[in-house]
């Protein structure tokens, strides 16, 4: 029986884990983006300390741009579509009868 004045028995301490596939989520960035930058030294996925500051970077700047949390997937596919049509109007070219 514990008195009133005893310790509490001992807890084990908890362990948190994270993958790079977590990290790009959060970053709003695909897992190709972020190993992109893991080789140019932006980012150490061992390291807390640099994925803490990396996200907190990457998100404040998401913020400044007026996009945050934005989902990775739709935003590469709004950029390929972009790319792919060539001009700002974003309405598809008619196709000429004399160009061939």
């Amino acid at each position: 029986m514990q008195g009133k004045r005893s310790k509490h028995p001992y807890k084990p301490k908890r362990e948190y884990c994270y993958t790079v596939k977590d990290i790009a989520e959060l970053a709003g960035m695909t897992r190709t983006a972020l190993a992109v930058l893991k080789v140019r030294g932006k980012i150490d996925p061992g390291d807390f300390k640099s994925v803490i500051s990396f996200l907190a970077r990457r998100i404040i700047g998401k913020h400044l741009e007026g996009d945050l949390f934005a989902s990775p997937v739709r935003t590469a596919e709004r950029l390929r579509r972009r790319k792919s049509q060539g001009h700002i109007s974003g309405k598809k070219l008619k196709k000429r009868a004399d160009r061939k």
